[in-house]
């Protein structure tokens, strides 16, 4: 089965092709310098330049994967979540696909897909404790093939939104995790204390606005040379780390899966990497990681997921909307 993904969630522009489980193609345009002023997405600009951008990506994915659209089986497309005008962009573009070349369309959660982009090259062992942490979001799921689970999740910032405001703040630059990490080199993880969050509920959600904002405070009252500042970012960066691996921990122990992945964009980060391999260790645990290059948004995890679902059965109909935040139906039938 040849499948074209299309991942327009944010401020990325990707298209890939699978077949088979093979990633064929797999095309992506960042954004980033377009928002670097600003510290952050803007979305109108970010949809603006999605429409100029998702033709040519799309036929430079074709082109790379060495076939026409003709050859294709099926689209999956990110349908959620992610910025309302991006989405609409690329979903649209898919359905429209869809209705020309008469192949089924399937729209793809996108953090369902980070989850997958570890199995690449692999094969997953379920149940699997799936944790996706990047600049929008922070959940863990219990996985069992397609059935996806939400055990946890934020209850406010991401663990990539910490890194990005923080950075942001002391004027270190965007995206915040990449260049904290550089900085935090080196540092002494423990020149620095920082609090972690807990719910009188017993929760075992993820909150990073309040160390976001401790951070913050941190910052204004110090007077930061280069070691001190290298100190603070590396203590700033285990804390991070430290409630994701916590968290990660106190689930595995509840719902004792039979492996667990981290990925998402913060995955890239090698203290998190280092980190889960020496818990994995410990726990007797498989640990999944993705490669880098599909540790941020891109289409191949989309289009790799898409395989899947349309294998089993799934299918959108094309007067679907990226607004919905349930799963196509099973066995829906799309064409007559």
């Amino acid at each position: 089965m040849i499948i074209l993904g299309i991942e327009t969630s944010c401020d990325e522009t990707a298209a890939a092709v699978v077949k088979d489980g093979d990633i064929l193609s797999d095309i992506v345009r960042s954004q980033v310098n377009l928002f670097e002023e600003y510290g952050g997405v803007v979305p109108e600009i970010s949809s603006r330049r999605h429409l100029e951008l998702i033709h040519p990506i799309v036929k430079l994915s074709l082109k790379r994967a060495g076939i026409t659209l003709g050859n294709i089986d099926g689209i999956a497309a990110t349908k959620k979540p992610g910025l309302i005008g991006s989405l609409l962009v690329g979903y649209s573009y898919a359905k429209a696909l869809s209705y020309g070349l008469r192949k089924p369309l399937v729209g793809i959660d996108h953090l369902h897909a980070h989850i997958y982009s570890a199995e690449i090259g692999k094969k997953f062992q379920f149940p699997l404790l799936g944790l996706v942490v990047s600049g929008g979001h922070t959940a863990a799921f219990l996985v069992n093939d397609l059935d996806f689970k939400v055990v946890a999740r934020t209850r406010d910032d991401a663990a990539g939104e910490a890194f990005d405001k923080v950075a942001k703040k002391l004027g270190l630059g965007y995206p915040g995790g990449p260049v904290i990490e550089k900085l935090a080199d080196g540092g002494n993880s423990e020149a620095f204390n920082f609090s972690q969050a807990r719910f009188k509920d017993g929760s075992l959600d993820f909150s990073y606005s309040g160390l976001k904002s401790q951070a913050v405070r941190i910052s204004e009252r110090e007077n930061f040379n280069d070691e001190k500042l290298r100190d603070f970012l590396a203590s700033f960066q285990k804390a991070i780390v430290t409630q994701l691996l916590n968290r990660l921990d106190a689930l595995v122990k509840i719902y004792k899966p039979e492996a667990v992945s981290i990925t998402g964009g913060v995955s890239q980060n090698q203290h998190l990497r280092i980190s889960a391999e020496d818990y994995a260790r410990k726990a007797g645990l498989k640990l999944y990681l993705p490669e880098k290059k599909y540790c941020g948004d891109n289409a191949a995890m989309i289009a790799y997921l898409g395989e899947k679902m349309l294998g089993a059965g799934y299918k959108d109909d094309l007067f679907s909307t990226p607004f919905p935040r349930t799963m196509a139906s099973k066995g829906e039938k799309q064409f007559k």
